[in-house]
């Protein structure tokens, strides 16, 4: 049974808004901002002060007042608004990541929670963190923004000023920047207290722009192995398995455990279509490698998980990739997590404004696929995900949102005239799309 599925099966019912994280995590994100955790809004989209950590660096950050006055809040179980996503997900029966990190941290929050009480909610120091490590990266992918790779900002720049915007929408602002060097953001770690931290540490998360082409994700490697801090530490970290190093194999192989998210949107064409300048043969050759030093005695601690993003572009593609994933793990009898994320944002692209034959369609798909798996040693691995899709496109809250579309149906023929490329050929149904509207 996978972490994932064991979990799940012990979360408890209750739907208080208490959660782990800004108890334990300290999170980084590109820009200086702070927020609590991945999924929380920023301070200030909630009407609240926002928290420069470039100024205040990890120490004057992590006992804030902002952060402490979170703390009591959740201790008490007021949901608080910057967690609307994940009372969202909750609501509609769909693993939020509050309830993840409060059965990972299970075992110790009850004392960390009441030492911080005693403490007028402060806490000694961060036992996780989660590090933006910039925006650079190697890839322009389609549902991407600027603040996760500056590619993404170059090239919508170029599109802006020739006409293949999409004016009057938050992710094609004129603040998309046109030279690499002016749309980098630099990561917001504050090496000199992080390392200070750093034998404390019990878990590290990494994600980018691209981690394995970040400066810094080799220096924390360096730091934590030449140390010998690694033994003692969980780490892990996305990427899109475009660059693949002995090196840092090696390294990762140090650590007490290491979970490797590679996020893989579908596979062939479809993958070079979404994630360009990214081409299939090489990342699966890449994932391959990567699989097989994870079954070495030296990659031992190593679990690869592929995560799938679900939105419009790809969702009656994403069945025939997990297809394929599940052929290869029963032929070569490979442990490897499967996941998928429900997109958000950017709008246009997520299944809550798709049509209903979309969501249909991928409903039809995936229950086929489970019933052809339904005896298969890896079938729980698959059913959890696949079934979060379908529940996602079944949340009553979401309805079809022609204006979104319409802006869907712009911006991918408005990447396909800046690309050379034909979205008809990996995805004939967008023809279908734009005919309804």
């Amino acid at each position: 049974m996978s972490d994932y599925i064991s979990y799940k099966n012990n979360i408890k019912s209750d739907r208080t808004g208490f959660c782990s994280l800004p108890f334990v995590q300290y999170s980084t994100f590109n820009g200086g901002k702070y927020r609590l955790c991945c999924m929380a809004k920023e301070p200030g989209d909630v009407g609240k002060t926002d928290v420069n950590q470039e100024e205040l660096g990890i120490e004057g950050t992590w006992n804030h007042d902002y952060i402490k006055d979170v703390r009591q809040k959740m201790a008490d179980g007021e949901w608080v608004p910057e967690c609307s996503e994940c009372d969202h997900l909750e609501r509609n029966e769909i693993m939020s990541s509050r309830q993840w990190e409060n059965n990972v941290w299970g075992d110790q929050i009850e004392d960390i929670v009441a030492k911080s009480r005693e403490n007028n909610w402060e806490v000694d120091q961060p036992l996780q963190f989660d590090f933006r490590l910039g925006n650079l990266c190697n890839l322009q992918c389609q549902m991407c923004n600027k603040d996760a790779s500056h590619l993404v900002s170059v090239e919508r720049r170029a599109m802006i000023d020739t006409g293949l915007g999409l004016p009057n929408n938050d992710e094609w602002r004129h603040d998309n920047l046109k030279t690499k060097k002016e749309a980098l953001l630099q990561p917001g770690i504050d090496w000199e207290s992080f390392e200070q931290m750093l034998p404390y540490a019990q878990k590290i998360k990494m994600i980018g722009g691209e981690p394995t082409v970040s400066p810094d994700m080799f220096k924390l490697l360096d730091i934590a192995c030449e140390l010998g801090y690694a033994k003692n530490i969980e780490l892990s970290f996305y990427t899109n398995i475009t660059n693949m190093q002995d090196r840092w194999l090696k390294q990762l192989g140090q650590f007490k455990k290491v979970i490797v998210n590679c996020s893989l949107e579908g596979m062939g064409a479809m993958n070079d279509y979404l994630r360009p300048p990214s081409k299939w043969d090489s990342v699966w050759k890449n994932f391959d490698k990567l699989v097989e030093f994870a079954n070495t005695p030296a990659g031992k601690p190593i679990k690869v998980r592929v995560t799938t993003v679900n939105q419009v572009s790809n969702a009656l593609h994403i069945v025939p990739f997990w297809r394929f994933m599940h052929e290869y793990q029963c032929t070569k009898n490979k442990g490897i997590g499967m996941s998928t994320n429900q997109l958000i944002e950017p709008h246009y692209y997520s299944m809550a404004m798709s049509p209903q034959w979309l969501r249909d369609e991928q409903k039809a798909q995936v229950l086929e696929f489970l019933e052809e798996i339904k005896d298969s040693e890896h079938f729980e691995d698959y059913e959890d995900p696949l079934m979060e899709m379908v529940q996602f496109g079944e949340d009553s809250e979401h309805k079809y949102d022609e204006r979104r579309m319409r802006q869907y149906v712009a911006v991918t023929e408005n990447y396909d005239k800046h690309r050379g490329h034909d979205i008809m050929t990996v995805a004939p149904e967008f023809e279908r799309i734009k005919k309804d509207l």
